[in-house]
């Protein structure tokens, strides 16, 4: 393994000098980009300039910016210099940002473009502006050319470097891969945001594990669209880093067109992107004629069951407790005597979705999700057209992974086993210890990856971690027969009914998200008598079934029509017949048709989970209106 982030490029910049990576394409179709060894050459540069510049081991530096080719080269120059990346996004709100600032006592800021430094210089927004700002790039994605941007910064690190080689290596010989080397402020959903600390031993233990359970190969291309500074997408970037992977930084609205253009082969992304991706397929099919539906519908069916089959077949099948030898063969028969039934159909299932592989790329290998719980009605589907979907499971706070899939059994329903390096505890309600597969707890873990502590909060450190140096996720988990970790929901989103029951929303939201009316979905019910649900309806869904004479989704919760309609979906797929128990049941009428999707800036986190607390504050009034 790798000693830090800076022998990690060196190396690669060695292997692959003139593989180009960390691609973005500009407004013209032009591309942003980096050779390997242009990017060693840039990070030596900048990092020589911060230190000729004053930047001492252990200083904090601001670093705000979103997707760009040059946040990596910027964050590793900090980090190299041996101060302390405090990275955040431009979509960071005034307060987030005043506490930030003050609260880390950072002393040099790095913004991504003149508007963010305009931002931050404003003497309206009252924020405690560093000694220093530098600008990342222009209008044209280059590196900033004036006088406080990069290009300059660089410029003087050459210089520098010219006439003391070993400026770099000097001060990296000074650095400890177990010093503080990145704060990470969790967005977090009430309160002021928490310092994450982290050093470079944890992202190196995690990146060669997870790289290692994945099987990444130096032909991989990986296409992202999340925030570089969240901690799972920068364990992607590292990833890049160490095999020296074509990286593609896309957004949102490019992303359909330079899926195609990149034909990538792995896709990281959050849950809620490949709810999209499920959601448009669907919306889409509904305007074909009822055969092309019935045919589509039959091979997910066709699908489903091969996957399930395979699965059996071959030992990765989802389960709890291990069945006894005998039934276990006997099952294995049966799954290899219906795959050979249905063999004959099985070139025809992947003519029919290859729309849906050609609209990823058409070479995707592999799909890895994290950042929250992937919905089962997602997971089917995507296992169903044959993309093999990799659920991992992490947070900030342990380098962003804890769990991940086997590339070769990927279990469905199961976050994995804990990568090399972790030991886990399963803790129950009274605090004893749960050494049984299938009974819920809390998860505790314990790894050289997980965070130095809170920064400045020692009340926080002595509350999550215990004697023996376990922290607690907060997650609720469960384990299967073969030590695979089962996502149960997290304990502070547990919902306490008035009547005493304690209840997991995720469960019962993941199977209301198989209705193919239902966009999204958030279960409430603190202090009721029973559950309620705010719904964000597939608007096109809905106007398809029930007809162009609707109303506007604004008047929906007072339509007959639509309400029967909702009502008879959540009747079929929450109930007693699929598993669920009285007091987790919805009551006819308690749910809150929204007419909007939740907003993605004040309700969702930049991985797209849902502000609970925040949400509740917000639609108090429609959360009434369905006890009334």
């Amino acid at each position: 393994m790798s000693d830090s982030l800076y022998s990690l490029l060196e190396t690669t910049a060695q292997r692959f000098p003139d593989k180009r990576s960390f691609l973005k394409r500009r407004a013209d179709g032009s591309l942003s980009a980096y050779t390997f060894a242009e990017l060693k050459d840039t990070v030596d540069e900048l990092t020589a300039g911060l230190i000729v510049s004053g930047i001492a081991c252990g200083d904090r530096v601001l670093l705000i910016c979103d997707g760009s080719s040059h946040w990596l080269a910027v964050d590793l120059s900090i980090v190299s210099a041996g101060a302390v990346s405090v990275p955040r996004g431009t979509d960071a709100t005034d307060e987030d940002l005043r506490y930030i600032i003050q609260h880390a006592e950072c002393t040099m800021a790095i913004v991504q473009n003149r508007a963010v430094a305009n931002r931050l210089r404003d003497p309206a927004r009252r924020l405690p502006v560093p000694e220093r700002i530098l600008i990342i790039e222009d209008a044209q994605f280059a590196l900033e050319s004036g006088p406080d941007g990069l290009a300059t910064l660089a410029a003087v690190g050459q210089k520098a470097l010219s006439q003391l080689p070993r400026l770099v290596k000097d001060r990296l010989r000074e650095t400890d891969p177990r010093q503080l080397a990145t704060l990470i402020y969790t967005s977090g959903t009430t309160g002021a945001p928490k310092g994450v600390m982290l050093n470079q031993l944890g992202w190196l233990k995690a990146i060669e594990c997870v790289a290692s359970r994945i099987r990444f190969r130096a032909t991989d291309r990986v296409v992202s669209l999340l925030p570089p500074w969240h901690a799972f997408e920068r364990a992607i970037e590292y990833i890049i880093l160490k095999h020296g992977n074509a990286f593609l930084i896309s957004d949102i609205s490019r992303l359909r067109e330079e899926l195609k253009l990149f034909k990538p082969t792995i896709f990281p992304s959050v849950p809620r992107i490949w709810e999209s991706v499920h959601s448009g397929i669907v919306a889409k099919l509904a305007k074909e004629s009822p055969l092309k539906q019935k045919l589509f519908h039959f091979f997910v069916n066709y699908g489903s069951v091969w996957a399930m089959e395979k699965a059996f077949l071959l030992g990765y099948e989802r389960r709890i407790q291990r069945p006894a030898l005998t039934r276990q063969a006997l099952r294995r028969t049966v799954a290899l005597l219906k795959l050979l039934a249905l063999s004959p159909l099985y070139p025809i299932s992947r003519v029919i979705f290859r729309p849906i592989q050609a609209a990823l790329g058409g070479e995707l290998r592999l799909s890895v999700s994290g950042g929250s719980a992937l919905p089962g009605v997602v997971d089917r589907f995507l296992s169903a057209a044959g993309i093999k979907v990799l659920e991992g499971y992490g947070m900030t706070e342990t380098s962003a992974i804890i769990s991940i899939r086997d590339v070769d059994r990927p279990t469905p329903g199961t976050v994995g086993t804990p990568i090399p390096g972790y030991q886990i505890r399963l803790v129950d309600e009274k605090g004893g210890l749960i050494d049984r597969p299938g009974v819920k707890g809390t998860l505790w873990v314990k790894s050289e990856q997980i965070l130095l502590g809170y920064y400045k909060r020692p009340d926080l450190d002595g509350q999550l971690f215990d004697a023996d140096g376990f922290f607690n996720t907060g997650d609720l988990m469960f384990l299967n027969d073969r030590g695979e970790l089962m996502f149960a929901g997290r304990a502070k989103d547990t919902i306490a009914l008035a009547g005493g029951e304690n209840i997991e929303p995720v469960p019962i939201e993941d199977r209301l998200l198989e209705s193919p009316y239902i966009d999204q979905v958030m279960v409430v019910g603190d202090d009721r008598k029973t559950l309620g649900a705010l719904i964000v309806p597939n608007f096109e869904q809905v106007k398809s079934v029930l007809g162009v004479a609707l109303p506007v989704p604004e008047f929906w919760n007072t339509d007959d029509v639509v309400r029967k309609l909702f009502q008879k979906e959540i009747g079929r797929l929450v109930n007693r017949e699929t598993g669920f128990k009285s007091f987790e049941l919805l009551p006819r009428n308690c749910f809150y048709l929204m007419d909007r999707t939740f907003d993605p800036d004040l309700e969702m986190t930049r991985t797209l989970k849902l502000k609970r607390p925040v949400i509740k504050e917000r639609l108090a009034a429609a959360i009434a209106s369905m006890y009334e």
